[in-house]
């Protein structure tokens, strides 16, 4: 299995597949959230040494029991364990006096989490669109990413306007659906215009 494969499979499937001892599944759980987890730890221990520490022994702890961890949400569970373990850390390194109240309130900042969310959403579409047929794909991509009227792709590719339109509605109903069960409602209201650009409908 190959990483452009690997990396079109969902959370749960990976789960699966490292259940099984397949590490190059574990690996791609490893590549696809240790930047963000980075990003947030970082906001709790300022010291990118400690932060590495944090995330190395997290993400030992979920390889060395595979076999019996149980994970429903592998976003969630990655950013509790995170956090866990670097509230633990502060506790027990004592790098800084910080009061039991704030720790249990500790989350990610609202522009870290926002920024966070732009990228998952870019991440989705560029998969949903990666799933589509190469034609299609292309056609979408000259209009919303090169700014191509329809006339022009028609031109372009020897097709009629209609087959045009058809393959576009075609891509931004595979988005529709792909965006609508993968992202928050806070992104939705705070990024609408970005999703709008994305889906916008040939009128």
């Amino acid at each position: 299995m190959d990483k452009n494969t690997l990396d079109k499979l969902s959370d749960n499937r990976l789960l699966l597949l490292m259940k099984e001892d397949n590490l190059l599944a574990f690996n791609q759980i490893y590549n696809r959230y240790w930047k963000r987890l980075f990003v947030y730890t970082y906001n709790i221990l300022k010291d990118e040494g400690y932060v590495e520490d944090t995330l190395q022994e997290v993400f030992i702890t979920i390889w060395t029991k595979r076999a019996e961890i149980q994970i429903q949400n592998l976003k969630a569970y990655l950013f509790n364990a995170v956090r866990n373990k670097a509230i633990s850390k502060i506790r027990k390194e004592k790098l800084s006096f910080v009061e039991e109240a704030i720790i249990s309130n500790l989350s990610i900042p609202n522009k870290i989490e926002l920024a966070l969310e732009r990228e998952d959403l870019e991440k989705t579409i560029e998969r949903a669109l990666n799933d589509l047929p190469r034609r299609c794909r292309a056609i979408f991509y000259m209009s919303r990413y090169e700014e191509y009227s329809i006339t022009q792709i028609a031109n372009h590719f020897k097709i009629s306007h209609r087959t045009v339109e058809n393959q576009l509605h075609r891509a931004l109903k595979h988005l529709r659906n792909i965006i609508h069960t993968g992202v928050s409602l806070t992104f939705l209201f705070l990024h609408f215009s970005l999703i709008i650009y994305c889906l916008l409908v040939i009128i």
